[in-house]
C-alpha cells in the first residue's frame, strides 16, 4: 500500500503549497512542471521510478484541482456584492444562539448564485426555530468569506463556507427538502445536546456538550477553554479519532463478537462523524479507521503512513482551501508523531523502566506500562503539535505530557458516560439525572485537573516572545542533531534534556531582567478598543482590557503579551468605562492572571453588563476593588497613576482619565470622553510635559482637541483602532496631530506598539 502514500503525499503537498505559497496564476506551469518532472523518472532504477512517477503525477493533479476549484468557487463568490438582496436556500444545520446574534448555515439554491455554503446572522433572533431541512426565502446583505475584519482570511473557506451575510428580515419558510431525513445524525446530535443540558448539573454541562460533540461554545462562554489550552488537553474536545475509539471499543464491548461489530463499525462512524459537525480531525479519524476496516477486505495490511497520507489527500479533495484549517493541521501533526515517534520512545523507555529480567506484579506492570505509553503518546503528539500551536495559538503547553498522563484514563468514562446520560435522559428524565450525577464527578475531576496544572509557574509559554520562539527551534536542532551523531541503538536523551531544561531557565531570567531593566509602554493590537500596557521594574499597570473586530479576544491578547514579558501578575488594572470596546476581555484576562487591584469609576451601572460579571469574578478572585468619584493619586514603586474621576463624571458611564508616569515619562489617557471635558482637564490640570498621548475614543472627531493638544506638548500620539464602521481614526483627528507635529502610532497598521523608556 506504500504506492498509495506516495501517490496521496504528493497530491497533499501540492494542495499545501498552493495554498501558503504558490500564487494563483502560476499554478497551472506548476502543474505542467510537475507532470514533465514524471518524464525523467523513467531512467531511475525500478525501485525509485515507480514512486517518483506517482508523487509527480499527484501533485501535477493536486495543483490543477486548486487552481480549479479556486476559479469555479472563488472567482463567481469575489463577485457577490454587500448589497441587500432576497435568495432561497436551506438549512443545513441547527441555528446557533450567539450573546446578541442568532447563526445558522444554509446551502444557497438561489438560481442566481453559486450553490456554495454560506453563514448568515440574524441580530432579530427570528431564525431561532428553523430546522436543517427547512428550505427558506431570506432578505440578506451577502459579502465573501474571504476577508474578516477587513483582513484576507482563510478560517471560513477551510470549513467550506464561502459567503457570509447578514439578514435583513425575518426568514420565510416555503418548504422542506425531500431528502430531509439525511440530516438525522444531526438532529440526533440535537436531541443529546438538549438533553445533556437538561440532566447534567450546571458546571458540568459545558465540558459535556464538548466532549461528546465537538461543541465549544459554551465551554468558550464560560472560559473553561482556558485551563484545558494551557494544561495542553484542549485535544480532548476536539472530537477525533480519540473519540471514535472510545465509541467503537464501546460497540465492541456490547457485541462482542467480530462479525457483527465491524458490520456496524463503518455506518456508526459515519453517523457520528456528521453529528459531531464533520470536522477536520474527525472525518480524518473515520477514514483511517476505514481504511483499516478494509485492508483485510481488498487483500492488503494497513499501513498507518498509507492510511494518514490517504486520509489527508481525500479531505483535500473534498475541499482543497481545507489546506488553511488549523484543525486539520493539528489533528494530523498529531498522528503524524504518533505513528514516526511514538513507538521508538516507549521501546526507549520499556528498555530502562520495564526490561524483562525485573520482577514486578502484575498490576504494578500493567500501570507502568500505561505510565510509559501515555507518557510516548503525549511526546510524539507533541513533536509535531507544538510548532504549530505556537504559530496559530501563540502559546505552548509544558505540561501536557504530566496532564495526560493524569486525565487520559478517565476520559473513555466520561465519553460513554456523557452519551449513555444524556440518551436515558430522551427516555427517563429521572434516569439520565442519576447517571448525569455520577458522571459529573469525573467530569469535575478533569477540568479540576487542568485547573490546577495550568496554574504552575511556567506551565504555558507564550510564542509572542522572541527567545521563546528561539528556544524552541534549538530544541527541535538539539534533539535531531544528537540523534543523527548517537549509535544506533545507543541514543541518550538525558544530556538534551539537561540542556533544554537549562536554556529554557536561562530564557524565563533573561526575559524577567530585560522586562524590569527597560520600562515599556504598550498599546496592544485589540481591533476597535483598548488596552493600554506599562511595565516598570516589577510593576504592571494594565489600562483598559476590551475590543471589537478582532479574531482574539482583548483578554488573551493581553496575557499574552504579559507571558511574553515574564509576567503573571497585574499590580493596577483601570477600566475608564465599562464600554465593551474597552471591557470585554476582562473576564478572560482575570482567569490567566492574577489581578491585585481593580479601578472603575464610581458612576458606572454596576448592574449592568459587562460590568457586573466583571466586579462579581474579581470578588471571586479576591481582587481589592477601588471604585472612583474623585480624583485620586496610585503610588506603587516605579508608576505613578493621577486618576482623574471628577471631570469625567458629566460623561456617559463616568469615564476615568489619568496620567501615568514612569520615571520623568508621562503617558496621558482620556479614555472616551469629548474635546469639552478634554478642556475642563486642560483647564483644571497642569498637563505639560506630557511625551506621549492616547488618542481619545480611538481617533473619534470628537476627541484629541486642539485645546489639549496644546496644553500636552506630546510628542508622540498612540491611535488604538482596528476595523470598524464609525470611519475611526477620522481626517480631522489625523489633522490635528499632524498640525501640531505629533508623530502617530496606530494600532490598525503597526500591531502592538511599545515604547520604550530607555
Amino acid at each position: 500500500m506504500r504506492k498509495l502514500a506516495y501517490a496521496a503525499g504528493g497530491y497533499a503537498a501540492a494542495i499545501f503549497l498552493a495554498h501558503y505559497v504558490l500564487p494563483a496564476r502560476l499554478l497551472p506551469y506548476a502543474a505542467g512542471i510537475m507532470a514533465l518532472f514524471a518524464l525523467p523518472a523513467f531512467l531511475l532504477p525500478r525501485g525509485v521510478r515507480m514512486r517518483v512517477m506517482l508523487a509527480a503525477v499527484s501533485a501535477a493533479v493536486g495543483f490543477g484541482w486548486y487552481f480549479g476549484a479556486a476559479h469555479l468557487r472563488l472567482e463567481p463568490v469575489q463577485a457577490v456584492s454587500n448589497d441587500e438582496q432576497t435568495v432561497t436556500a436551506r438549512m443545513t444545520a441547527y441555528p446557533q444562539e450567539y450573546e446578541h446574534s442568532v447563526g445558522i448555515t444554509v446551502r444557497l439554491t438561489d438560481p442566481v448564485l453559486p450553490h456554495l455554503t454560506a453563514r448568515l446572522y440574524d441580530y432579530a433572533g427570528e431564525s431561532a426555530e428553523l430546522r436543517p431541512g427547512d428550505e427558506i426565502t431570506v432578505r440578506v446583505k451577502l459579502r465573501p468569506a474571504t476577508e474578516r475584519y477587513g483582513e484576507e482570511t482563510d478560517t471560513y473557506l477551510s470549513r467550506g463556507i464561502y459567503f457570509l451575510g447578514t439578514i435583513q428580515e425575518a426568514p420565510e419558510k416555503t418548504g422542506v427538502w425531500p431528502y430531509r431525513v439525511l440530516y438525522f445524525p444531526k438532529t440526533i446530535a440535537y436531541a443529546l445536546k438538549t438533553s445533556a443540558a437538561r440532566v447534567f448539573p450546571e458546571d458540568a454541562v459545558p465540558f459535556a456538550q464538548a466532549l461528546m460533540l465537538g461543541d465549544k461554545q459554551a465551554l468558550r462562554a464560560q472560559n473553561l477553554d482556558i485551563p484545558l489550552r494551557d494544561a495542553g488537553i484542549m485535544h480532548t474536545v476536539a472530537v477525533s479519532g480519540m473519540h471514535l475509539t472510545y465509541l467503537l471499543g464501546f460497540v465492541r464491548l456490547l457485541f462482542g463478537r467480530r462479525k457483527l461489530s465491524a458490520a456496524l463499525a463503518l455506518p456508526l462512524m459515519v453517523v457520528f462523524a456528521v453529528m459531531a459537525g464533520a470536522s477536520a480531525s474527525i472525518l480524518r479519524a473515520a477514514f483511517m479507521a476505514a481504511l483499516l476496516l478494509f485492508a483485510p477486505i481488498l487483500g492488503r495490511e494497513n499501513d498507518p503512513p498509507t492510511s494518514l497520507l490517504t486520509a489527508l489527500a481525500l479531505l483535500l479533495s473534498c475541499n482543497p482551501f481545507s489546506a488553511g484549517s488549523v484543525a486539520l493541521q493539528l489533528s494530523f501533526g498529531s498522528m503524524g508523531g504518533i505513528f514516526l515517534l511514538s513507538g521508538p520512545i516507549y521501546r526507549f523507555l520499556s528498555a530502562r523502566f520495564l526490561p524483562p529480567k525485573r520482577k514486578l506484579r502484575k498490576f504494578t506492570r500493567a500501570a507502568v506500562q500505561f505510565i510509559l505509553a501515555t507518557t510516548a503518546t503525549s511526546v510524539g503528539s507533541m513533536a509535531f503539535t507544538v510548532p504549530l500551536s505556537a504559530l496559530h495559538f501563540g502559546s505552548v503547553s509544558l505540561v501536557a505530557p504530566l496532564t495526560n498522563l493524569l486525565v487520559l484514563w478517565m476520559l473513555p468514562v466520561c465519553f460513554v458516560g456523557c452519551y449513555l446520560a444524556a440518551a436515558a435522559g430522551l427516555v427517563w428524565p429521572l434516569a439520565g439525572q442519576a447517571l448525569a450525577w455520577a458522571v459529573a464527578w469525573p467530569l469535575r475531576y478533569v477540568l479540576g485537573a487542568a485547573e490546577l496544572l495550568s496554574r504552575l509557574p511556567g506551565a504555558a509559554l507564550s510564542a509572542k516572545n522572541p527567545l521563546v520562539v528561539l528556544w524552541l527551534v534549538f530544541v527541535y536542532v538539539l534533539f535531531a542533531a544528537t540523534y543523527r551523531l548517537s549509535e544506533r541503538g545507543k541514543y541518550r536523551p538525558v544530556l538534551p534534556v539537561c540542556c533544554c531544561v537549562c536554556t529554557l531557565c536561562a530564557v524565563v531570567l533573561l526575559t524577567a531582567w530585560s522586562t524590569a531593566s527597560v520600562p515599556r509602554v504598550t498599546a496592544l493590537d485589540v481591533g476597535q478598543g483598548q488596552s493600554i500596557a506599562f511595565l516598570a521594574g516589577n510593576d504592571t499597570v494594565l489600562v483598559d482590557c476590551g475590543g471589537n473586530g478582532a479574531v482574539t479576544n482583548a483578554g488573551d491578547t493581553a496575557a499574552q503579551y504579559l507571558r511574553s514579558v515574564g509576567r503573571s501578575t497585574v499590580d493596577v488594572l483601570v477600566l475608564t468605562h465599562p464600554h465593551e470596546d474597552h471591557t470585554n476581555g476582562v473576564l478572560r484576562l482575570l482567569q490567566q492572571v492574577r489581578v491585585r487591584m481593580l479601578v472603575v469609576p464610581e458612576a458606572a451601572d454596576s448592574e449592568i453588563e459587562p460590568l457586573r460579571g466583571i466586579l462579581k469574578l474579581a470578588e471571586q478572585k479576591n481582587v481589592e476593588i477601588l471604585r472612583l468619584s474623585e480624583d485620586t493619586q496610585l503610588e506603587l514603586q516605579h508608576i505613578t497613576l493621577a486618576v482623574y474621576a471628577r471631570l469625567g463624571r458629566t460623561h456617559e458611564d463616568g469615564c476615568l482619565m489619568l496620567r501615568a508616569s514612569v520615571g520623568e515619562f508621562d503617558t496621558l489617557i482620556t479614555g472616551d470622553v469629548k474635546t469639552e471635558v478634554e478642556a475642563q482637564l486642560a483647564l483644571a490640570y497642569d498637563l505639560s510635559g506630557t511625551e506621549l498621548l492616547v488618542a481619545g475614543h480611538h481617533g473619534s472627531r470628537y476627541s484629541t482637541g486642539d485645546t489639549l493638544l496644546d496644553a500636552t506638548g506630546a510628542q508622540r500620539a498612540i491611535v488604538s483602532c482596528g476595523y470598524n464602521a464609525y470611519g475611526h481614526p477620522t481626517e480631522e483627528t489625523l489633522e490635528r496631530l499632524q498640525n501640531h507635529g505629533i508623530e502617530i502610532y496606530r494600532t490598525d497598521q503597526l500591531g502592538s506598539v511599545t515604547v520604550r523608556l530607555n
